[in-house]
């Protein structure tokens, strides 16, 4: 699924998506989303409906990161039922290792949250560890499952899917 570079226009979307799942994102207020918008070491990108509609969103922090490593900041979609998720994600470790030049690519996910962990592992993210009670909402806290992917590996997958 193509991802384009959001605008100011597509903010409202941004945070009504983000507002979706305050278990498992910081919602953050729109004038931080905008200043980050002009921000050269993060990536905001948007996948649209064929109306032009925002269906979900992607952040990507560490663009200019001279170790080359890429945090995968937030991938969200507006209706989790349409499976958007999958196609967003590949194109996002696309842009990562082969626009934006990574070496690894990295992403936490709350421990409770099995279904993004699942398909961080079926695209072929690795877990590295537990963040222990790193994540406070609703008066308690949770841990975060780190996970990443080297470029060596993105590689061997991309390889794989093309025979």
């Amino acid at each position: 699924m193509p991802l384009q570079p959001a605008t100011r226009d597509d903010l409202p979307a941004i945070c009504a998506i983000e507002s979706l799942y305050p278990a498992y994102i910081t919602v953050q207020p729109a004038e931080q989303h905008l200043a980050a918008l002009d921000d050269p070491n993060l990536a905001y990108l948007v996948a649209r409906d064929a109306d032009g509609s925002v269906a979900g969103y992607v952040i990507m922090a560490g663009r200019r990161s001279p170790h080359h490593i890429i945090e995968l900041r937030r991938i969200a979609v507006r209706n989790p039922s349409r499976r958007l998720g999958r196609p967003m994600l590949l194109e996002a470790m696309r842009l990562a290792f082969r626009e934006y030049g990574a070496h690894r690519l990295w992403l936490d996910v709350a421990e409770e949250n099995e279904r993004a962990q699942a398909l961080y592992r079926s695209a072929g993210f690795q877990q590295e560890g537990i963040l222990r009670e790193a994540h406070y909402h609703d008066g308690s806290y949770s841990s975060l499952v780190l996970m990443s992917m080297l470029e060596q590996e993105y590689k061997e997958q991309e390889g794989k899917e093309q025979t």
